[in-house]
């Protein structure tokens, strides 16, 4: 089928070269066009206001930022006790500096992470945290849980990154992925200043049925789908940023809530999480 132009962004973080989103109308998922190679894709990343690659507090966006991650915690501890009643293996992919593989260890997970930046690696395992060097070298069926905390839209080849990943898991076994939504409320309204875009790199962008689409014909059946309701006012904040506004703390709360409530209502909120399970 012929793919679509959807819209052009640039690059707010930090280039400001445009970009144009391509829509897959196989699987609805839009792709950053041009792709930048891989040595080229680490120039957009090299920032210390990079803040998943990072552990700084010193802005009030960052400590914003880890006060949701910690707050993130409870409900991805809560989602993975659903299907685990005890503690299990589990890989997290694109871990940065491992906040979430700390945090499984703390409760007697045997846990790893995959981080191919070499920055955020690097501090992860001054802090301990430990590492898988290449997804080649995991074995067959060696975890029961694998996550992606909003790391696919980042991943350079993500058709071979799934593969491995799905070989990695046991029968039975988990897969989480948190991704944002660009058929949201706070997408639509922000348009191309929406931060969630964040070209180029998120390398792709999911709606709520992409991810069904591409893992269920691998093998995967979805089991479940929830919202990431903080991710909403992350989101909003950074994209009134981007519009300059002058009162974008207050502005991104207030759109932040509206995009919440209008998930209620739809099912269709700024963020979601998606589990699937491994069928064979």
């Amino acid at each position: 089928m012929i793919k679509t132009e959807h819209r052009v962004v640039k690059d707010l973080f930090l280039t400001k070269e445009e970009f144009v989103l391509v829509k897959d109308p196989d699987t609805n998922m839009l792709k950053t066009t041009p792709k930048p190679d891989k040595k080229t894709l680490l120039k957009y990343y090299t920032s210390p206001n990079y803040i998943s690659h990072n552990n700084s507090n010193k802005t009030f966006l960052s400590k914003t930022y880890f006060l949701a991650r910690a707050f993130a915690m409870w409900p991805k501890k809560l989602l993975i006790s659903k299907y685990f009643d005890k503690p299990s293996t589990a890989l997290d992919i694109g871990s940065g500096t491992g906040f979430f593989v700390n945090q499984l260890t703390k409760k007697k997970w045997k846990a790893a992470g995959y981080e191919p930046n070499k920055t955020a690696r690097d501090f992860a395992i001054k802090k301990g945290v430990t590492h898988v060097a290449s997804l080649k070298s995991i074995r067959s069926s060696q975890y029961s849980l694998i996550t992606f905390w909003h790391s696919l839209e980042h991943v350079f080849s993500m058709q071979d990154t799934l593969e491995k990943s799905i070989k990695a898991l046991n029968k039975g076994g988990i897969i989480m992925i948190a991704c944002p939504n660009y058929k949201s409320w706070d997408a639509k309204r922000y348009g191309s200043f929406w931060a969630a875009y964040d070209v180029p790199r998120h390398l792709r962008h999911f709606a709520p049925d992409t991810l069904i689409k591409i893992l269920e014909p691998l093998g995967l059946k979805q089991v479940n789908q929830w919202p990431l309701l903080l991710d909403a006012f992350y989101i909003c904040m950074l994209s009134e940023k981007n519009l300059k506004s002058r009162f974008w703390l207050l502005r991104g709360f207030l759109f932040g809530l509206c995009s919440n409530i209008n998930g209620f209502v739809y099912k269709n909120y700024s963020s979601h999480i998606y589990v699937f399970k491994k069928t064979f």
